[in-house]
């Protein structure tokens, strides 16, 4: 059987499509008249998109799971603004596939961040942080390789495969960036806890066939899971100071900043102060254009709404950066008006 080489950022409006897709999310549901759909959403690496089943769609239901590859035939259409599927035939795929090809992937090339991750662990001065994080990246290989292929988050932020990776360091380099700006900030602490505040992830999260939560990461969380991760590789670098694992260790608990937002411990160290709004940065920013760029190749003016931000976000033209430098205005001239310094 051939199947459609089609992807999801590939459907138009009122389009025939006959394609394989990974099933992240099922709901059944129940219309006022009193009749059973099946909501869906299915995607493959180059997004996601909601897809709807109308008839038998209580024995569909019961025979798809979350995580199935599904072969299925639908019409695409819009409906308040937003594109989706009719499903007039869906089945699980018996054939052979390799999951993660359906999953999101970031779209930066992972040797390239793995080495620029290795160069920012090559200039920490400090001899047992630099040992430490040299342990986890360089030395432990398999470590190593689930962190480049992790996602940092379910939903949230740098949801796709890479993104622990591309988030880590995008928190390492804003930290080179900031701290030169504080001196009384220890530059290779930041710098270490930048790298290993979410290593956790890789356990938290599973991303073998969709984006979920292990069941440590739903009883214990990335952060208690890291702490553990980072005791135990410190335990094997013999003399490792009390002190500096202690102050690392707060980095890591603290790194979400207030208790509501699940950090065990709120920062009490300048560097976990700046390790937490570093962190959060990245992670809204990224959060949001994801969230904008959905809607770019559409005329509207706004996003959709964003549940967790409670807010929409403006779309239209954004304020063109200058050519040059403006001339500066003359002391004399009649036009400059007179400074105020105060």
């Amino acid at each position: 059987m051939t199947i459609s080489k089609i992807r999801v950022a590939d459907i138009q409006e009122n389009q025939a499509v006959e394609l394989l897709l990974l099933v992240r999310r099922k709901n059944l549901a129940r219309s006022r008249n009193g009749k059973d759909y099946l909501t869906l959403k299915l995607g493959d690496r180059s997004g996601e998109i909601t897809a709807f089943l109308w008839d038998n769609a209580e024995p569909a239901a019961a025979a798809l799971q979350e995580g199935d590859c599904v072969h299925i035939k639908a019409r695409s259409q819009v409906f308040n603004g937003n594109l989706q599927l009719t499903l007039n035939f869906i089945e699980v795929w018996q054939g052979e596939i390799d999951a993660r090809n359906f999953l999101p992937h970031t779209d930066k090339h992972i040797p390239t961040l793995e080495r620029d991750l290795h160069r920012i662990i090559a200039d920490i001065q400090d001899p047992w942080l630099r040992r430490l994080t040299e342990a986890f990246f360089i030395k432990d290989q398999e470590f190593a390789k689930a962190f480049s292929l992790a996602p940092a988050a379910k939903a949230m932020h740098h949801a796709w495969l890479g993104g622990l990776l591309e988030h880590t360091l995008s928190v390492a380099r804003i930290a080179l960036q900031v701290t030169p700006l504080y001196p009384q900030i220890n530059l290779d602490l930041v710098l270490t806890g930048a790298l290993l505040h979410d290593i956790g992830k890789i356990h938290e999260l599973t991303y073998e066939r969709n984006l979920d939560y292990s069941t440590s990461g739903r009883l214990l969380g990335h952060i208690i899971i890291g702490v553990q991760m980072i005791q135990e590789k410190a335990a094997t670098i013999k003399g490792f100071p009390a002190a500096t694992l202690m102050l690392l260790e707060h980095l890591i608990l603290s790194h979400h900043g207030e208790y509501e937002y699940g950090s065990p411990k709120r920062p009490k160290t300048q560097e976990a102060i700046l390790l937490n709004f570093i962190d959060d940065l990245d992670a809204k920013l990224t959060a949001v254009n994801t969230h904008m760029s959905a809607g770019k190749n559409s005329d509207l003016e706004w996003s959709d709404y964003h549940r967790l931000f409670g807010r929409a976000f403006y779309l239209g033209p954004q304020a063109p950066l200058p050519e040059s430098e403006p001339e500066p205005t003359s002391p004399t001239s009649p036009s400059s008006e007179p400074s105020l310094l105060f």
